[in-house]
């Protein structure tokens, strides 16, 4: 089959799963006449409220020393969709007006008209924030998915349904705490996929793969995430010579190594061998990634919450990666609350290796004081299954979860 052929067909299966230029209101072609009028009714009321994380995460570019996540549930009528993002960090202040002022134009829409508005600001060179469509992409389409009687995944036309294993984060360099949190996943019965961040520093990020490679042993998948932090290198070979370093004391993969160029990508992941490159970065937010991947850039995509913009173009970005025989791993933004459900499904919906958008002990505690039933759940050995329900399925105990919000806001 030739390129051109073969991009050809691509682009008949995506229309045919209607990702391609379609909002999810017509994703699915089982979906009958009576079940779309329902997206005709309109969105009443739209809710906020403000979950706070005060428990520090340490990166290569800085620390997050507290978090306000911004919960949100848009009705229509009895149906309603939920929604998550990470609304600002270290801005304990934070009065979510600029996220008001952004929802406020959905009010009053019908669900179908939502749709359309929000699908018109998904394109190259928005205005609006990656955040602010995500946040409202999930919502409208958990309640899309509600008002069909149809699970979300199912809207965006991913068809598979296998438990994915759920991925153990570390964010810390101090060695103690670098190796309490790696017998932590152990106890959480998540050490078979473990990720930790790198700060660019190799004595470093040498010192803790040894921890984790020490606590965890030889059979764990670990992987690591630099945030394009290696950047005194003037040579491929001379990053190449680093990585393989890693490689050799135990690593599997590494997301964004460096910021390269996709010819680079394609050359490192040659040079590196069995170590899997994972470009995350390149493919935000999902509509440039859809046109950035190529063949050989990595063995695994990183679709990031928070960075994608758009379910459906995620949907398809998912299916492109599978195409050129890679595979789709689901990062995360540090979630806590109804977006781990949502990624998880999309996780599972695209045979995800892995996905790293999980419910924290620590910063999910009360949250899930206040979820009566998810349609993903974590079974004992550390991976996420689904029981497929419409839309996300996320049900809540509004009384409990307007105690332990700092703010409620109705828009």
């Amino acid at each position: 089959m030739t390129m051109n052929s073969d991009r050809r067909t691509f682009i008949k299966k995506m229309s045919a799963l209607g990702v391609l230029g379609a909002t999810y209101s017509l994703l699915s072609s089982c979906i009958s006449n009576d079940k779309k009028e329902v997206l005709n009714e309109r969105i009443t009321k739209i809710e906020f409220f403000r979950y706070d994380i005060n428990i520090p995460r340490y990166f290569s570019f800085g620390t997050w020393l507290n978090r306000q996540h911004l919960f949100m549930k848009i009705s229509s009528g009895e149906y309603y969709g939920w929604s998550e993002i990470p609304a600002s960090r270290n801005n304990p202040d934070e009065d979510l007006r600029s996220w008001v002022e952004y929802i406020r134009q959905f009010k009053g829409l019908t669900v179908a008209d939502a749709q359309k508005l929000l699908q018109s600001q998904q394109v190259l060179g928005t205005k609006t924030s990656l955040k602010e469509l995500e946040l409202m992409d999930m919502g409208l389409l958990d309640l899309a998915g509600r008002l069909q009687q149809k699970p979300a995944i199912e809207l965006l036309g991913l068809t598979q349904r296998e438990p994915v294993p759920g991925l153990y984060c570390i964010l810390h360099k101090d060695e103690a705490k670098v190796r309490a949190e790696a017998e932590k996943s152990i106890e959480q019965n998540l050490a078979h996929h473990m990720k930790f961040k790198m700060y660019g520093d190799r004595e470093i990020d040498l010192k803790i793969l040894r921890i984790i490679r020490e606590v965890l042993g030889s059979k764990s998948m670990v992987m690591s995430d630099v945030n394009e932090g290696y950047k005194q290198w003037k040579s491929l070979d001379e990053l190449a010579a680093i990585l393989n370093e890693f490689k050799d004391n135990g690593l599997n993969a590494i997301e964004d190594p460096a910021r390269l160029t996709m010819e680079e990508w394609i050359e490192l992941q040659k040079m590196t061998g069995e170590l899997v490159l994972i470009p995350d970065e390149p493919m935000r937010p999902a509509w440039k990634g859809i046109k950035t991947l190529q063949q050989g850039m990595g063995r695994i995509v990183n679709l990031h919450p928070s960075t994608m913009g758009s379910f459906s173009h995620t949907a398809l970005l998912a299916n492109k990666v599978q195409r050129i025989g890679a595979k789709v791993m689901i990062g995360d933004d540090s979630l806590a609350g109804p977006a781990c459900t949502a990624w998880q499904q999309i996780a599972i919906g695209a045979g995800a290796t892995w996905v790293e958008a999980i419910e924290k002990e620590e910063d999910s505690k009360d949250y899930l004081d206040c979820v009566i039933s998810s349609a993903t759940t974590k079974d004992v050995n550390g991976y996420y299954s689904l029981k497929p329900a419409p839309g996300f399925g996320l049900e809540l105990d509004e009384n409990h979860l307007k105690k332990v919000a700092a703010m409620n806001i109705e828009v």
